[in-house]
């Protein structure tokens, strides 16, 4: 039995892109966004990053040291994640090609 997560329970819509989520310890989860951005912020919604969610005196310090890049704020609550070992790449490494018609 497979315990993968995804972010979206609802599925996915027609222009998201399927991307995995995961840090030093593995795969996270499994989340659909229109880019990673978004995706990000799909799988905090749901809860599947919640290890890396940043304490308050660790974002207060980040903050005064000015070291932004070991975090960003995800989800629609705006809250610090860490970052440094987090990682997220598409699902599928296929090229997306348009089939257009002319008419």
């Amino acid at each position: 039995m497979s315990n993968l997560r995804i972010a979206n329970q609802d599925g996915f819509k027609w222009s998201e892109t399927a991307y995995i989520i995961g840090n030093e310890y593995g795969t996270l989860c499994v989340s659909y966004g229109r880019d990673e951005c978004d995706a990000l912020d799909h799988a905090v919604d749901a809860g599947f990053l919640d290890s890396q969610l940043m304490g308050e005196e660790d974002h207060e310090y980040y903050k005064e040291q000015r070291w932004d890049d070991g975090f960003t704020y995800l989800g629609n609550a705006g809250e610090a994640f860490w970052t440094e070992y987090l990682w997220i790449k598409p699902a599928s490494e296929r090229i997306k090609t348009f089939v257009g018609v002319i008419l």
